[in-house]
C-alpha cells in the first residue's frame, strides 16, 4: 500500500466544516487499511469526536519545529495532509523531507485569509501537491497562484441515519446553517425573505442556526430580527445529533454564501433529502438543478427571494426534489468515490 502511514494536520478542532471534513478523511483511511495521526495547531470542544471515534489529536508545534523534528517526523509516516490554508506554512516546511498535500478548503476568500493572517501566498504557489474541494475552488487557485501540481477531491459524507422528527407546523422550513458572518449572505437571505408578499411569508420560516464570532457581531446586530418574526435564529449548535434534527425538520437547505469552496451543509441536506437552494459561488452546485433545488446569483436579493417564492407555492413538489437530492448523493458524495478519487491522487504523487 502506499503511504500507509499518514499524518493528518488540522489547524483548530471546533464544531465547524474543515475539522469535520478531516474526520471524515481520517475514518476512511482507517477503514482502507491506512494507519492514521492526528496532529492540530489549535485545540477545540471537536477534539471529543475524534476522540470519540478512536483518534489521539496531538499538538503540532510549528512555530518551534526544527529541521531536525521534521525529518524525524519523515521517518514516522510516509505522507502530511495538511488541511486548510492555515495549515500552509507547516506543509511548506514539510515537503522538503516527506510527500505533503496542502488540502485547502477555501476558495475566492483566499487572497483575505492570506492578508488578515499574514499566510505567505508562496506556501501555495510553491507547494508541490495542492488538493481542494471543488471545479470552483479549483479554477480559482489555478488562476491566482498556479501551484505546481492540483487535483480537485470532492467533499463527501460518511452518511448517517436520518432522524424521525415529527413537524410542528404546515409551513415550509428553509434553514440556514453557517457561522454568521458577511461571506455566507446571512443578510441577504433574510431581506429576502422580507421581501416575500406577506401571503408567502405566511406559509414559510426561516431557520438560521450558527455560531457569531466576536468580529461578526456588528453584522449580525445590523440585520435585526425583532421585526421579522418569521426568521428563527437558533444560535450554535454543536451537538450533532440535534443539528441533524433541525435538518430532518427542514424542508429546504439555503447556501447564500458570496463564496463558499463546497459546503457541507449542501452535502447534509441532500443526504437527508431535501431540496437545496444555493448562489453560483457555492463550490457544491454539482450537487444542485432543476430536479433537486435552484442555483441562485450571488448576493441578488430578488432572485433568491422568487426561489424561496416558488419551492413555498410548490411544497407538494418538496419530495421529489428530496428524492432526487438522495440520488445526487449517492453518486457524488459517498465514502467509496472519495476513497476511489483520493487513491488515484496518492498514486500520482511525487
Amino acid at each position: 500500500m502506499k503511504f500507509r502511514k499518514i499524518l493528518l494536520l488540522s489547524h483548530e478542532m471546533t464544531h465547524t466544516g474543515a475539522p469535520n471534513s478531516l474526520l471524515n478523511v481520517a475514518r476512511t483511511l482507517r477503514r482502507h487499511g491506512h494507519m492514521v495521526t492526528i496532529y492540530t495547531l489549535h485545540g477545540g470542544d471537536f477534539v471529543r469526536e475524534y476522540h470519540r471515534h478512536g483518534f489521539r489529536v496531538h499538538y503540532y508545534d510549528e512555530k518551534n519545529y526544527t529541521d531536525e523534528q521534521r525529518r524525524a517526523f519523515s521517518k514516522k509516516y510516509d505522507l502530511m495532509i495538511a488541511n486548510t490554508v492555515f495549515c500552509a506554512e507547516a506543509a511548506y516546511n514539510m515537503q522538503k523531507y516527506m510527500p505533503t498535500i496542502l488540502y485547502i478548503r477555501e476558495a475566492q476568500n483566499l487572497p483575505d485569509i492570506l492578508g488578515k493572517c499574514n499566510i505567505d501566498g508562496r506556501y501555495i504557489s510553491d507547494a508541490e501537491n495542492v488538493v481542494c474541494v471543488s471545479e470552483y475552488a479549483r479554477d480559482f487557485i489555478a488562476k491566482t497562484y498556479h501551484p505546481k501540481r492540483l487535483w480537485t477531491a470532492h467533499n463527501f459524507l460518511i452518511k448517517r441515519k436520518k432522524p424521525k422528527v415529527r413537524k410542528d407546523t404546515d409551513k415550509v422550513n428553509f434553514l440556514i446553517a453557517a457561522t454568521i458572518e458577511e461571506r455566507k449572505g446571512i443578510s441577504v437571505a433574510v431581506d429576502a425573505y422580507r421581501q416575500l408578499p406577506e401571503n408567502i411569508r405566511q406559509k414559510a420560516c426561516l431557520h438560521i442556526a450558527g455560531r457569531t464570532p466576536d468580529w461578526a457581531e456588528a453584522y449580525w446586530k445590523n440585520i435585526n430580527l425583532r421585526d421579522t418574526p418569521g426568521v428563527i435564529y437558533h444560535g450554535e449548535i454543536s451537538d450533532r445529533k440535534e443539528m441533524d434534527r433541525l435538518i430532518a425538520s427542514s424542508d429546504v437547505i439555503v447556501v447564500p454564501s458570496f463564496d463558499e469552496s463546497c459546503s457541507l451543509t449542501v452535502l447534509e441536506g441532500a443526504m437527508f433529502g431535501k431540496a437545496l437552494i444555493v448562489t453560483e459561488n457555492v463550490g457544491a452546485k454539482y450537487m444542485v438543478d432543476d430536479s433537486n433545488g435552484r442555483i441562485v446569483k450571488t448576493g441578488d436579493v430578488k432572485d433568491l427571494s422568487e426561489a424561496i417564492m416558488e419551492l413555498t407555492e410548490n411544497k407538494d413538489r418538496l419530495s421529489d426534489y428530496g428524492t432526487a437530492s438522495c440520488e445526487r448523493f449517492a453518486t457524488e458524495c459517498s465514502a467509496k468515490r472519495y476513497y476511489k478519487d483520493i487513491k488515484k491522487i496518492f498514486e500520482e504523487l511525487r
